[in-house]
């Protein structure tokens, strides 16, 4: 299959015919910018052939905004050698043609002839997908598609395999497929088919092997169990009765009160140790009292020179702050005369500039007000035209739809005339100047050309008269319809008060041109009064009593300073009046703190001299010699008392070194312990002996041994059938393993066909590679040389441009396939290759060229300076 001609109207980016022709047989390059409409093209081709003409799912065929276009593709191609023309058109006038070798066929039998020819389908309903594309599906690559063969390959597989030859499909039908499929499900029946793990009779046998070995080794361990007990039962006994004869509790329980009487003992010497620490701890107390009061009145006596230099400091920090506030006092009242000057200057500044600002405002207003009462002049003559315009537009009206009805009327008389005029009898005359002629009663002269319908006299001066009969079947019936549609035709102009339908042709053509008229002026009247002429009135009015209030405003103002007056500007005068007033707070707060300087610094002598008047007084009382002396008696009697208190303390602390407090607690507690736990565990131990007697009684007359004999002789059988199931699953694996691989042996000889055109295209693209055909006849595991030496895998596996090479190499071998079958091949590549990068590009121009060879293929791309070495021109879209 090749193509020679397009034409596509109406479809899409194109509302305007398209046609592009002069394709090749081989390689046809078309590179043009994106949004250009190169997948517009080859989606034209691909609805052409797999839409139904009737379809009313190809809505987005249409161009864009355009509810009533018709979508058109007209296609000249050749077939098998023979010459075809394929025109469709969607949606609005419906219609499908197809010529082959001359022989032209419509509709749906011609579009269901193309799909059996090509190897496509259409669907039940709505849109083709590409489940329903076939063979032009798989040859024909969508942008953005070219990785995804699987599918492609999938929906298109009945034609490869025909392509192929029966052999295939015998091979698929065949008596050893069933066996394969029998041995397949018998194996499934024991194991999963993805993991081969155990299932159904197998995997049940199993459990119930695994549920008798647990059971059994419970019941295993119940009988040890029992053993055991028996054999603990006999040593409790013997060990309750040993404890019972030598009651070891007693002999503790008497240890325990001799320990608890060295105790008592231990701790009456320890409580007169306490009771001698404690008064020695008063003691002390005492001494520290009166040797702090004795240190606290030596203190005083040389507390007394250092506040009278304390005195002297502070009286001359207060002369020295004195004599800073004295230096501020003057520069503040100076700041302060500065900063009202400034003010005063920024007060009569700011009047000024509030004189000039009202004077512009007043100007700005009345200005404005010029322009509003300009405007509203303007609007009012618009408002007079609009109306005017609207009224003649009114007067010119005709009823909706009249003028297409009596257009239609006026087509049907032409049409009536022109078919009577068809079957009238045609008088034609050639006349001398001197003859006199007089048809149906009016003179005739010259040359003259006539119709007559009905009998029709003839007279010739001084030759006679001639009658003329018309004939015809359908004179009469066409006469009577001529005079029904002239009769409805002048009923209608008489309604319309127009002499002709050109008279109100041009009455609408008025109208309509007055409308327009009207629009513009109304435009017009928007732009001076967007909101109307009353708002614009009332605009007016708020600016005229505005002004007055501006000009009142001006008027009370204060007069302007005379001429010459020196008045700075506001911003100086706001720059100088900051100043001033930074300078002034800069002094005040100067002089505020000279003045909190000297506030404290009298504070500090009234305070210096408080405190040495206060220390003096208390030097100077005549109680104080009388303590001191009391003071140093009463502490060398305490010293005393406190080395005859420290050393009875020493004595005892000596005693109590002969004596382990704490070792003789811990005996008492030893020994009141082991003499409970010995009891204790007495009574425990015949609690168990009583608990295993009765639960030995119940064990021996359940009959264990007999159950876990019985349970060894299921579990044998159960064994046995896990073991006759295990051996026939591994038997039925083994055996599908080998069907399987004679039949993907028989397989891969049968699609060596295919295999042969992969491998001439993969040697181009990766030389020494190989690649396996799978059962879908998709490719599968590939094996080629990398960087890191030989690399197998999957073609999923595979980097997205890898497999976009891969793809359109795959194609080319169902193709170069297909040719060898003799079905029709034609291939187009709508930017099927963006991912690949420049190198492995190169390689997929040899693969392209050489397929060229063969085939027709259209490539479609927006990277014209990457095919430039095709060894094609490219081409752009119209």
């Amino acid at each position: 299959m090749k193509l020679q001609r397009l034409r596509i109207e109406n479809f899409k980016l194109f509302r305007a015919p398209l046609e592009i022709d002069g394709f090749t047989d081989g390689l046809n390059l078309f590179a043009a910018p994106n949004e250009s409409g190169k997948s517009t093209v080859a989606e034209a081709i691909r609805a052409a052939f797999f839409e139904r003409h009737r379809s009313s799912a190809v809505e987005h065929l249409r161009p864009w905004g355009e509810s009533s276009a018709t979508p058109t593709v007209e296609l000249d191609f050749e077939l098998d050698g023979k010459p075809c023309r394929l025109t469709k058109a969607f949606l609005g006038k419906k219609r499908c043609e197809l010529v082959i070798d001359g022989k032209a066929m419509d509709g749906a039998v011609a579009e269901d002839h193309l799909a059996a020819l090509l190897g496509f389908r259409f669907p039940g309903k709505g849109a083709s997908t590409p489940e329903h594309m076939g063979i032009p599906g798989l040859l024909w690559i969508k942008q953005g598609t070219s990785h995804d063969i699987a599918g492609a390959v999938g929906f298109a597989s009945d034609h490869l395999r025909n392509a192929l030859g029966e052999s295939l499909g015998e091979l698929a039908s065949s008596n050893g497929d069933a066996v394969l499929k029998a041995v397949e499900s018998e194996r499934n029946e024991l194991l999963t088919p993805s993991a081969g793990t155990p299932r159904g009779p197998f995997a049940d046998a199993i459990r119930l092997r695994t549920d008798l070995e647990a059971e059994l080794e419970r019941l295993r361990a119940d009988i040890e169990a029992y053993r055991s007990g028996v054999d603990r039962l006999s040593g409790l006994r013997r060990d309750h009765q040993r404890d019972e004869a030598a009651r070891p509790w007693a002999a503790l329980r008497e240890q325990l009160v001799v320990a608890q009487q060295r105790l008592d003992e231990a701790k009456g010497l320890s409580d007169r140790k306490n009771a001698q620490d404690a008064v020695l701890k008063q003691v002390a107390a005492q001494v520290n009292s009166w040797r702090t009061q004795l240190q606290a009145m030596e203190r005083e006596e040389a507390t007394v020179l250092l506040r009278q230099k304390n005195l002297q400091a502070v009286q001359e920090g207060l002369a020295k702050a004195l004599g800073e506030l004295q230096a501020w006092e003057p520069r503040h009242a100076a700041a302060a005369q500065a900063d009202a000057a400034a003010r005063e200057n920024l007060r009569a500044a700011r009047q000024v500039a509030s004189r000039i600002a009202q004077e512009r405002a007043v100007d700005s207003l009345a200005e404005q007000l010029a322009a509003l009462v300009q405007s509203h002049e303007k609007a009012r003559s618009e408002q007079d035209k609009v109306s005017r315009l609207q009224a003649e537009a009114q007067a010119l009206a005709v009823p909706e739809g009249e003028l297409k009805r009596l257009q239609r009327c006026a087509d049907a008389l032409r049409t009536a005339q022109a078919r009577l005029d068809a079957v009238a009898t045609a008088l034609e005359f050639e006349l001398q100047p001197a003859a006199r002629v007089r048809v149906a009663g009016i003179e005739l002269s010259g040359s003259k050309r006539q119709t007559v319908i009905a009998r029709t006299d003839i007279e010739i001066e001084g030759i006679g008269r001639i009658t003329v009969l018309p004939g015809g079947a359908d004179l009469e019936s066409l006469a009577i319809e001529r005079d029904r549609a002239r009769d409805e035709l002048a009923a209608l102009l008489q309604s319309l008060r127009a002499e002709s339908v050109a008279a109100v042709e041009e009455r609408a053509r008025l109208q309509a041109l007055r409308k327009g008229e009207a629009s513009a002026a109304e435009a017009v009247l928007a732009a001076l009064a967007p909101k109307g002429l009353s708002a614009l009135a009332a605009d007016i009015a708020m600016r005229e009593a505005r002004l007055t209030e501006a000009r009142q405003v001006l008027q009370n103002m204060p007069p302007a300073l005379a001429a010459g007056a020196a008045v700075p500007s506001s911003a100086q005068a706001e720059s100088e009046e900051g100043a001033a007033r930074t300078a002034l707070e800069a002094a005040s707060a100067a002089l505020n703190d000279a003045k909190v300087a000297a506030g404290n610094a009298r504070e500090q002598v009234r305070a210096a001299g408080d405190e040495l008047a206060a220390v003096k007084a208390t030097l100077d009382d005549p109680m104080r010699a009388t303590r001191k002396a009391e003071a140093g008696g009463a502490l060398t009697d305490a010293l005393a008392q406190q080395s005859a208190l420290q050393d009875k303390a020493a004595e005892l602390a000596q005693q109590l070194q002969t004596v382990n407090l704490p070792v003789l607690a811990q005996d008492v507690e030893r020994l009141e312990r082991s003499a409970r736990q010995a009891e204790a565990t007495h009574s425990q131990r015949a609690n168990e002996i009583t608990r295993l007697e009765v639960e030995l009684e119940t064990r021996g007359a359940l009959g264990q041994e007999e159950a876990a004999s019985e349970k060894q002789r299921e579990l044998e059988h159960a064994a046995r059938r896990c073991t006759e199931l295990e051996r026939r699953a591994k038997a039925l694996d083994h055996l599908l393993k080998l069907l399987r691989e004679k039949r993907s042996a028989l397989a891969r000889r049968l699609r060596a066909p295919l295999q042969k055109h992969l491998d001439h295209y993969l040697q181009i693209l990766f030389p020494g590679a190989q690649v396996e055909v799978g059962d879908d006849l998709s490719p599968g595991r590939i094996t080629r040389q990398g960087q890191r030496g030989a690399q197998s895998g999957d073609f999923a596996e595979l980097s997205v441009g890898a497999r976009e090479q891969m793809g359109v190499v795959a194609r080319l071998a169902y193709a170069d396939l297909l040719k060898e079958a003799s079905k029709p091949t034609l291939l187009i590549l709508d930017d099927a290759l963006v991912n690949t990068d420049e190198e492995r590009l190169g390689q997929m121009k040899r693969v392209l060229y050489d397929a060229a060879a063969r085939h027709q293929i259209l490539i479609f791309s927006c990277h014209p300076e990457a095919w430039r070495d095709l060894g094609v021109v490219a081409r752009n879209i119209p």
